[in-house]
């Protein structure tokens, strides 16, 4: 029988998740500049436009269900890492109200609202894909993209999504 926990029991983790979240944000995080990526950035980056066009062709938001309330509108830094070399990538994109990526750049942005953190394996199998909008939504649902926000408010929403989300698969599977 899997454990579920109490309501109180639950406040309490979601309460604490939220103090460690909003201290966590007091903490700068530097941003990368375009000029910090490594050399394979560029290629992936590259082929990243002909994969947004056809995302964009297809995403329609209400495939993402509960989740397309809280991507719509969002600034987002998408962090790729390269375990095989130790290096990581960044491109960021804003998503509007159905999911489409707009403002599509190498690097990161300031005013991003939310982070997402992938690795090349699962990037590379997104761009390659036929429907991206479909990898990308099964990507998000198997963990293989984490999404955090960036800024207190943000953090302490998609922590409170990410426990709830995590208590739903733990009790559904």
């Amino acid at each position: 029988m899997k454990y579920v926990p109490t309501t109180v029991d639950f406040a309490r983790m979601v309460v604490s998740l939220m103090l460690v979240v909003a201290a966590a944000g007091a903490v700068a995080t530097p941003v990368a500049a375009q000029s910090d990526q490594p050399a394979w950035a560029v290629d992936m980056f590259d082929r990243m436009g002909p994969m947004v066009e056809t995302y964009n062709a297809e995403v329609d938001a209400s495939d993402f269900g509960l989740m397309a309330g809280q991507l719509q509108g969002e600034k987002v830094n998408l962090v790729v890492d390269d375990p095989a070399n130790g290096t990581e990538a960044s491109v960021s994109f804003t998503l509007d109200d159905n999911l489409r990526m707009q403002d599509l750049a190498l690097g990161t942005r300031d005013d991003a609202t939310i982070q997402m953190s992938t690795t090349t394996e699962t990037m590379d199998g997104i761009i390659a894909s036929t429907t991206p909008s479909t990898a990308f939504k099964d990507a998000v649902v198997a963990e293989e993209i984490t999404i955090s926000g960036l800024g207190t408010v943000s953090q302490v929403k998609w922590a409170v999504i990410n426990v709830i989300g995590g208590v739903l698969q733990g009790i559904f599977g």
